[in-house]
């Protein structure tokens, strides 16, 4: 089987440790391959690309174990993935510059809008407005019963307490309330991608590619990045989504975010790249549209 685009993360990966690993799922869309920790996902066409993905016409996988090298993996019962010949694709958001600041606040006002959520003005002292966006009502934010290890659900206290965290530490760049966002959010919720995951993967990746443009200096970047993502992440959540938080912490996510926040997309383009993710996944996708423009709406509000 020969793929279509690979993802330089996945080759980065290979090239430095190739080695056995095991299939964790399959489905018509999408199999996940878990090689020591780092999940690799072969997506079927019309699935958006993936920062660990490798895209091939089919994902009719096998479960067992699997042998990945650089040159390609071989599935268990003999079939080969091979990239020769394959599209390169670097998963990494296009860095913004100061000057794009005021087409990206434009773009993240436009986007929130488009989702629904009213009084997302950046700078709002009142949190309700990134509870709406991260796809909570402020009643089922407040209310809801905590989670419990049968019922982990995303609108619970922990759910609450850990997004006023994640505005604060976003408004005002601070790594104490980031830990405290991450303590809260990892893990929080259901499937191969929780959704608290999914919120601080799209928020960490909009702070790496845009906090140039919000002059958050380089160091203090790094630090609060750090502990957004801390580096035992593959102990709280699922080995899939510890993938893409430690891609995200670099910039580097599903190819629908990068069109939702390119400068110079038009309006098509960025409500195309809008569809797209609210069709991905149960939550996932609108999960990250919304947690994405959210962040750059805090991060570049007006001192």
């Amino acid at each position: 089987m020969v793929a279509e685009v690979v993802a330089t993360p996945v080759l980065e990966r290979l090239r430095a440790a190739a080695g056995a690993g095991v299939v964790r799922g399959a489905t018509e869309r999408a199999a996940y391959l878990d090689l020591g920790g780092f999940v690799v996902a072969l997506t079927a066409p019309g699935v958006p690309l993936m920062p660990n993905g490798i895209a091939v016409p089919r994902t009719d996988v096998a479960d067992g174990a699997v042998w990945a090298g650089p040159d390609g993996i071989v599935l268990s019962g003999g079939a080969v993935v091979s990239w020769d010949g394959a599209a390169r694709w670097d998963p990494a958001l296009r860095r913004a510059a100061p000057e794009d600041a005021p087409v990206l606040r434009a773009r993240a006002a436009a986007v929130l809008d488009a989702l629904g959520v009213a009084g997302a003005e950046a700078g709002a002292a009142d949190a309700a407005p990134v509870f709406a966006a991260f796809g909570l009502s402020v009643a089922e934010a407040r209310a809801a019963p905590a989670p419990t290890a049968a019922a982990p659900a995303a609108g619970g206290e922990r759910a609450r307490a850990g997004l006023e965290h994640l505005r604060r530490a976003v408004a005002d760049r601070d790594a104490g309330a980031a830990a405290r966002a991450a303590d809260r959010l990892l893990g929080l919720g259901g499937g191969l991608t929780p959704e608290g995951d999914d919120v601080l993967a799209a928020t960490a990746a909009v702070v790496a590619a845009a906090g140039d443009a919000a002059g958050f200096a380089a160091p203090d970047r790094a630090r609060w990045l750090a502990a957004l993502v801390p580096d035992d992440v593959a102990t709280r959540t699922t080995a899939l989504s510890a993938t893409l938080l430690v891609l995200a912490r670099e910039a580097r996510i599903v190819e629908p975010v990068h069109r939702l926040l390119d400068p110079a997309a038009g309006d098509a383009a960025w409500r195309d790249a809008l569809a797209t993710l609210a069709a991905t996944g149960a939550s996932t996708g609108r999960a990250y549209a919304a947690a994405a423009v959210t962040t750059l709406a805090l991060l570049l509000a007006p001192a």
